[in-house]
């Protein structure tokens, strides 16, 4: 029986039986429209997790996997150039079976939407560039806060080095200037890793993390 591509729609031109093919017809719709079942391939409904592998497909063209994930047909071909238009919502990440790099779920579990990063490692990321814009509890949406105040710091004074000063009693002039250089190095430390802090703070109340106030 000829079908309509790329559906599995009858074609009821010139046939014999017009009512049997339109009430086949019906339940064809009825049960993709309503119970959604997974895209049928080869007669049934496909078992794969991601886009089809076999048959000739067209611009436009929808497809269900197995897990109830979307894909579009980005490209006509065989099978053609595909992508996920919508996850696979799942109750806990897929850790078997062929699985493609980059399929992506919904984990009804705990809410979030997940990567596969390939290897059943499931990954969940934030912005997917340092220009992408985000904010965080109301703040308004900003792209990653960057600047040369967020630099590591490279601490000079090292643990130990005050307390392994020699002090005689009483101290000698050059004992006390040591002692003070190595105060002042110490208040050095403390300067970098004050505007480090700061940076740091300034960053996360950018984009909503902290509030920076009471």
């Amino acid at each position: 029986m000829a079908t309509i591509p790329p559906g599995r729609l009858n074609d009821v031109t010139n046939a014999a039986d017009h009512i049997t093919l339109v009430a086949d017809n019906f339940e064809i719709l009825s049960e993709e429209l309503f119970k959604v079942t997974p895209t049928y391939q080869n007669g049934a409904p496909n078992t794969v997790v991601g886009p089809p592998t076999l048959g000739e497909r067209v611009l436009g063209e929808l497809w269900k996997d197995s897990l109830g994930a979307w894909w579009r047909c980005t490209a006509a071909g065989t099978p053609g150039t595909w992508q996920q238009v919508l996850p696979a919502a799942v109750a806990a990440d897929p850790a078997s079976g062929t699985v493609p790099t980059g399929y992506l779920v919904l984990n009804v579990a705990t809410g979030t939407v997940k990567r596969h990063a390939g290897g059943y490692l499931w990954e969940t990321q934030i912005g997917g560039s340092a220009s992408a814009r985000i904010g965080f509890w109301g703040a308004t949406p900003v792209v990653q806060p960057s600047g040369a105040a967020q630099a590591a710091v490279t601490l000079q004074n090292v643990d130990g080095e005050v307390g392994g000063l020699s002090i005689s009693d009483p101290p000698t002039q050059s004992e006390v200037q040591a002692l003070r250089d190595k105060c002042e190095e110490l208040a050095d430390d403390v300067r970098a890793l004050s505007t480090l802090v700061h940076a740091l703070r300034g960053a996360l109340v950018a984009v909503g993390v902290v509030k920076g106030s009471a």
